[in-house]
């Protein structure tokens, strides 16, 4: 016999979908660790000073874009340029905007081990996901200093840790050793000679999962994934495109992906000309910045040649844009 099904739960049902499917929505999206984790920008105003409301609308465009992580700061971010208290406010902005609709890395690198300590104790404490280290600011690549110092900045946080590759003594067969003496090390980004030939070394002589991913701008993103790379790491101008490769090609859809990438891949050289004031450029067409000022020099330098090729590759991938 069927069972009885009472009044109340009859006027209820209607509701019932709606509030599940709201409940799923607003539910944080799982943490993913390959894909594209997009080194985000600093914007700045005319004055220099960091613009706020610019970086939060900045993690906000690459979580909509579905990006599969961000990283502030970092190289591209000008982290060089950017103060001790800076980086603790506005790391803070970047959490708050992006947590739980994409996974958030924050940059933990400093001079010595004790400034990147402090950086890596207040990634926790804000609810980074993630900590980001490259090598000691200072310019060592002496192996042993910087096993302590990554050492020790694992041993102030129980977040996983993404080292970056930059300096010449941070080979593949260091960082394998270091991913062995540091279980926090989940994710390795390549940038010494050639990135394709060390995506495929560390998964061949890896010992537990961590995971390679690489720079370059994502110049060679398509031969990475057939690779198998964990990702990659580049400018956040066209990354919902990046993104949009990354899941083509993971969803059997390569053919899509490869074209999608052929399209890509003009800007990525483009990038290799004209470096970071590029993705910034991008970002202002794109509503995200007000300016394309970069702190250590105020001189912008593309050239009309520049700009008339961007507004082609800019034209061609419009209809792949996410955001």
């Amino acid at each position: 016999m069927p069972e009885q099904i009472s009044r109340r739960m009859m006027l209820g049902a209607p509701f019932a979908a709606p509030l599940a499917n709201a409940a799923s929505a607003a539910a944080p999206k799982e943490l993913q660790w390959e894909g594209i984790f997009v080194i985000m920008q600093t914007p700045f105003l005319e004055t220099l000073e960091i613009d706020e409301e610019s970086l939060r609308r900045e993690s906000d465009f690459l979580a909509r874009g579905r990006v599969h992580g961000i990283v502030w700061p970092a190289g591209a971010g000008e982290t060089v340029s950017l103060s001790f208290r800076e980086r603790m406010q506005y790391s803070e902005a970047v959490v708050k905007e992006a947590k739980g609709r994409t996974t958030v890395l924050i940059g933990v690198h400093g001079v010595s081990k004790f400034e990147a300590m402090e950086y890596a104790r207040h990634a926790e404490k804000i609810g980074a996901d993630c900590l980001h280290a490259l090598g000691p600011s200072n310019g060592t690549t002496d192996q042993e200093i910087m096993t302590d110092y990554f050492e020790a900045i694992a041993s102030v946080s129980r977040l996983p840790i993404c080292i970056q590759v930059n300096n010449a003594g941070m080979t593949t067969d260091f960082l394998l050793k270091l991913a062995d003496r540091i279980p926090a090390v989940k994710i390795l980004k390549l940038e010494l000679g050639d990135v394709t030939h060390e995506v495929t070394r560390v998964l061949r002589d890896r010992k537990r999962t961590v995971i390679p991913s690489t720079g370059g701008g994502a110049m060679n993103l398509y031969a990475e994934m057939e690779r198998g790379s964990g990702g990659t790491m580049a400018g956040a101008g066209l990354a919902d495109i990046q993104a949009e490769i990354w899941d083509l090609y993971h969803a059997g859809r390569k053919a899509e992906s490869e074209s999608l990438f052929n399209k890509f891949l003009r800007a990525a050289v483009l990038e290799r000309r004209t470096t970071y004031v590029l993705m910034k450029e991008i970002l202002r067409r794109r509503g995200i910045f007000k300016t394309v000022v970069m702190r250590n020099t105020r001189r912008f330098t593309m050239d009309d040649g520049d700009m008339k090729e961007l507004d082609h590759i800019m034209e061609t991938l419009k209809p792949q844009f996410r955001v």
